[in-house]
């Protein structure tokens, strides 16, 4: 039987407007060792959430230098700043984090399955398919 781990923060980003202006944003970060190679994103507007499945290994090398070619790029900016963009066919939005505290979560997702023990439940992920 696969033991599934979840593991789970809440933290504030700052939206970037188009016009330059900064407003915060609340953003839950989601980890399930079933699904060991990806992050859920969960960005709350007053009226609107939008989930983003983003790749651990992409958000860990963020941390250092600019990774990312398709809908999600990230980046470090200055001092604790995390650039993080979203593209759609229709839009693109930028974000402001905070390094330490995405690294602090990566830290606790790499404890609980470290990195190259990545492991699907193929049984599992058959039975979600055809269930």
């Amino acid at each position: 039987m696969f033991n599934e781990t979840r593991l789970g923060t809440a933290t504030v980003v700052e939206f970037i407007r188009p016009d330059g202006s900064a407003e915060p944003m609340s953003v839950d970060l989601q980890y399930r060792s079933d699904d060991p190679h990806a992050v859920t994103m969960r960005f709350h507007t007053r009226d609107q959430e939008s989930t983003w499945l983003v790749g651990r290994a992409l958000l860990s090398e963020g941390l250092l230098s600019p990774t990312g070619l398709g809908d999600v790029r990230l980046r470090p900016a200055d001092g604790d700043v995390l650039v993080l963009e979203l593209f759609t066919e229709d839009s693109h939005a930028v974000f402001h984090l905070s390094a330490e505290e995405l690294r602090r979560f990566l830290k606790s997702t790499y404890a609980a399955v470290p990195a190259g023990q990545e492991v699907f439940d193929f049984d599992l992920l058959l039975k979600d398919l055809l269930g």
